[in-house]
């Protein structure tokens, strides 16, 4: 069994774990890579929100110390070096975490360092004098070819669309998609996700993959 993930994961990651402990391969192919943009806020701010690992990587030279740090995730957070006084909960589901964090934020202004391809899923709760969207970084696809997979793991739209540029997904191949993004993008290419990943470690890896396996 092989199993394809558009990104890079953490060495203690459960599906990194799972595969491993299942003696199964696992290939980590990113399909995009990343160029900074030297943009920069023309508005106070009291919040960062770092939606990503790649967000705080092209936005970390923004802080202030006065800067209140929040992020999308657990996964975001474990990248941060600063103090986080805000993380969501449920990465896959945008809208829950939109909400949730302008509740949090209350009146205070939000500088948002984002990617030029960010869907906005995150701002647009909130009115345009309270935040800034600054693009620090872009987006490039960078597609390549895989051999072809038994399993394969989406981690965003981007890489969706890069990956299907070279590769097609054999048709009795399972999919997991993370996040709604990226199941709709998924499903844009007629391509209906086995599983739908909406909040961090959601995934039973040594379950799911167990079962495919061992039908």
């Amino acid at each position: 069994m092989r199993v394809f993930c558009s990104t890079s994961l953490i060495p203690d990651h459960p599906l990194v774990t799972a595969t491993e402990n299942l003696n199964i391969s696992l290939i980590q192919q990113p399909m995009i890579s990343y160029e900074s943009v030297a943009n920069t806020p023309l508005q106070p701010f009291d919040i960062i929100f770092f939606s990503s690992p790649r967000s705080y990587h092209f936005g970390k030279s923004l802080i202030k110390p006065y800067t209140l740090i929040a992020c999308v995730s657990t996964g975001t957070k474990k990248h941060i070096t600063e103090p986080v006084a805000w993380q969501g909960q449920t990465p896959g589901n945008p809208k829950t975490t939109a909400l949730e964090f302008h509740q949090w934020v209350g009146k205070k202004r939000v500088l948002f360092p984002v990617s030029d391809l960010s869907l906005g899923q995150i701002t647009q709760v909130f009115s345009p004098d309270q935040i800034e969207v600054v693009i620090r970084y872009k987006t490039l696809l960078t597609p390549c070819t895989v051999i072809p997979c038994d399993v394969y793991v989406f981690t965003s739209p981007s890489n969706v669309t890069s990956f299907l540029q070279l590769n097609e997904i054999p048709q009795e191949a399972k999919v997991v998609a993370w996040g709604d993004s990226t199941s709709a993008a998924l499903e844009s290419h007629g391509i209906s996700p086995n599983i739908s990943q909406t909040t961090e470690n959601s995934i039973p890896w040594p379950e799911i993959l167990n079962s495919w396996a061992n039908p």
